[in-house]
């Protein structure tokens, strides 16, 4: 099975904005990663954003209601044609651009903050994206990101879980030897010339706990209930970076 398989994401960018297909699982994502990012950004109006791997715009959109000026980029051509497609309909002014997250279409300090969800156990060269969020930052600017972390807990879950047994992932879609560890991450930033750093666990699956996960093995991720009304998981901002992790840096300059 081809692993990291980003074609998913050109084939099924017709379904980021709807509601019961997996893509559009980002949006019930961003309400705690923007509700734990709202301790480090309490306003968001009239902030300079990207969005780095924007993909159909979910993100983008969040803050450009709250009237930040907001720019997005992604590999995925249909994905972006989707987002700017959205933004039209949703009368919202947000820059889109296909881009490559290493090869930032920006001058440096250009933004206030940039995000990266759900992007760095992608792409082909993650070191390259960190130095390129640095660069195209304002001195304090924002780092705010998420990831995977790497271990057998990460593998059993992400991979031999909810990917190869349950499908609940599309098959293929992570590749486990592109999970970061937190070391290593941070190892990275700070050399690109992050400090200030603040990581928190990024919890899924209920501290993995046997509830949660026989949870997910009867309902999947969606948890459709039989009224036909969407539960979705629970998402816990914690001390539990075992499995997915959230984090906050900001650039120095020297």
């Amino acid at each position: 099975m081809k692993r990291n398989n980003l074609e998913y994401y050109d084939l099924n960018a017709d379904t980021w904005w709807k509601e019961d297909k997996v893509l559009y699982l980002s949006n019930h994502l961003n309400k705690s990663r923007f509700e734990f990012f709202s301790n480090f950004v309490p306003d968001w109006k009239g902030v300079k954003v990207l969005d780095i791997g924007c993909g159909g715009g979910l993100a983008c959109e969040f803050i450009a209601n709250q009237n930040a000026y907001v720019s997005g980029i992604d590999l995925s051509f249909n994905s972006i044609k989707i987002a700017q497609e959205h933004a039209r309909n949703s009368n919202l002014k947000i820059d889109y651009q296909r881009a490559l997250a290493e090869n930032l279409p920006y001058q440096e300090n250009s933004f206030d903050v940039v995000l990266c969800f759900d992007v760095l156990e992608h792409v082909e060269d993650w070191q390259k994206v960190i130095s390129e969020a640095y660069r195209v930052l304002r001195k304090d600017g924002l780092f705010l990101f998420d990831t995977i972390n790497r271990n057998l807990k990460s593998k059993f879950i992400m991979i031999w879980l909810l990917e190869d047994t349950l499908k609940h992932i599309p098959p293929g879609l992570h590749d486990w030897n592109k999970f970061i560890k937190p070391e290593e991450m941070i190892e990275t930033m700070e050399k690109a010339g992050f400090a200030d750093f603040e990581i928190k666990g990024f919890d899924l699956t209920g501290g993995t706990n046997f509830k949660t996960l026989k949870n997910i093995l009867l309902k999947g991720l969606n948890n459709q209930s039989t009224g036909g009304k969407t539960d979705l998981f629970e998402i816990k901002i914690n001390n539990d970076i075992s499995v997915c992790y959230i984090g906050k840096a900001v650039k120095q300059v020297f």
